[in-house]
């Protein structure tokens, strides 16, 4: 999938995959990278507010493994956990987009997610 969408976007350097503990196709120059659900909970251990990620794209949803799920909800709470960093980051003047700084707050983290089945009241409902 990967070396498809690399095609798709006319540069494959800019799109990697991780498998296992292979990162051997995961560059500096990435953009995006694709991985299983078990290697993002791997990474959201490390790094509970996935500092490196702007977005993140969960699919499959429904299929409602344990690690979805346990995704999903650490995820969801990142998700604000950002949100309110950064917010606080831009209030104090602390934030700026056009010169990073070391350690000011990442900017808001998007979290999406697929299926082509997903019936939306057994998230929102916890079912």
């Amino acid at each position: 999938v990967s070396q498809r969408v690399g095609q798709e976007l006319n540069n494959s350097g800019k799109v990697g995959h991780q498998v296992r503990y292979d990162r051997s196709n995961c560059t500096k120059d990435m953009r995006i990278k694709f991985m299983t659900d078990g290697i993002l909970l791997r990474e959201v251990q490390a790094d509970f507010l996935c500092k490196k990620y702007t977005a993140i794209v969960i699919d499959e949803a429904h299929e409602r493994g344990v690690n979805c799920d346990i995704l999903i909800g650490l995820l969801s709470r990142a998700v604000q956990q950002r949100r309110k960093a950064f917010e606080e980051a831009v209030a104090a003047g602390k934030f700026d987009k056009d010169k990073p700084i070391d350690g000011q707050a990442a900017p808001p983290l998007k979290l999406v997610i697929m299926s082509a089945t997903l019936r939306l009241c057994d998230f929102t409902e916890n079912q």
